[in-house]
């Protein structure tokens, strides 16, 4: 036998087998992975088990008030462990989502992953931004108004654990809910300016009952929206952002105690 016929022999099964493959199997291209994989029914799924959530929180709440009645003329001791109740019934409500359906873990999901981008730069960032969205509100005379912060500063304990949940607790559930979950959905719909600003008007408007709904502090929250998830779409990752809204509710808060305890007059 000649090298040639040898050469002819080891080729003719692989021949076969091409011939044999049909050609959309042969020409088919692997479907690209779409970001997020997340999409519009998972965001209706969430928010129907975040208000069966919501059901559940107030009932919980209603039932301790009924079996402790001396808690009627004192709601804010209630008030922090109800809230921690929800943010733990949010982080359910995406266990549920993400792990059940697509065996997905929660915060990688969510954009809590590893970032190149200077953290303490993103918390000077966060301070700066406070300060500099003081003046904004200034200018645009925002009233000042009672809010459930005042409420729940009264005792030093109480005063503490309202600074740990501004700090830290409130500003990771956010950004996961806005930077982490509806903004990467918005801006593959719409693009990313239009995304990012959807994200921050949700934003500010989910806050507009803490201030009595003066168009003026839905206006800077919406702002801090921006900001926040500008540097969500330009890190790729939640959490820049979080260190940063975190540090620009540190400024709120040693604002409040200030005025507590008179270190700082709020009225000049």
């Amino acid at each position: 036998m000649q090298p040639e016929d040898l050469e002819r022999v080891d080729a003719a099964p692989v021949a076969e087998q091409l011939i044999e493959q049909p050609p959309d199997v042969l020409f088919t291209q692997p479907e690209p992975v779409r970001e997020p994989f997340w999409d519009y029914f998972d965001l209706l799924l969430i928010l129907g088990l975040g208000f069966a959530s919501l059901i559940l929180v107030n009932l919980v709440a209603f039932g301790w008030v009924h079996f402790h009645p001396k808690l009627k003329n004192d709601l804010s001791s209630l008030a922090m462990p109800v809230q921690y109740l929800a943010y733990g019934l949010i982080y359910l409500c995406f266990y549920v989502v993400f792990k059940l359906r697509y065996d997905r873990p929660v915060f990688r999901s969510l954009g809590f992953v590893k970032t190149h981008f200077n953290l303490i730069a993103a918390g000077v960032g966060g301070v700066l931004l406070a300060f500099g969205l003081g003046l904004v509100a200034n200018f645009i005379h925002t009233p000042k108004v009672e809010t459930p912060f005042d409420e729940l500063a009264k005792t030093p304990f109480s005063l503490a654990l309202l600074g740990l949940t501004a700090i830290v607790t409130a500003p990771l559930v956010e950004e996961a809910i806005f930077r982490g979950f509806l903004q990467p959905l918005f801006s593959r719909t719409f693009g990313m300016a239009l995304g990012i600003g959807f994200t921050a008007l949700l934003f500010g408007c989910l806050h507009a009952y803490e201030y009595q709904f003066a168009w003026q502090y839905v206006a800077a929250i919406g702002i801090v929206g921006v900001a926040l998830g500008t540097l969500r779409a330009k890190t790729n990752s939640t959490i820049p952002g979080t260190v940063m809204h975190g540090c620009f509710n540190a400024v709120a808060v040693v604002g409040l105690i200030g005025a507590k305890y008179h270190i700082i007059d709020i009225n000049k």
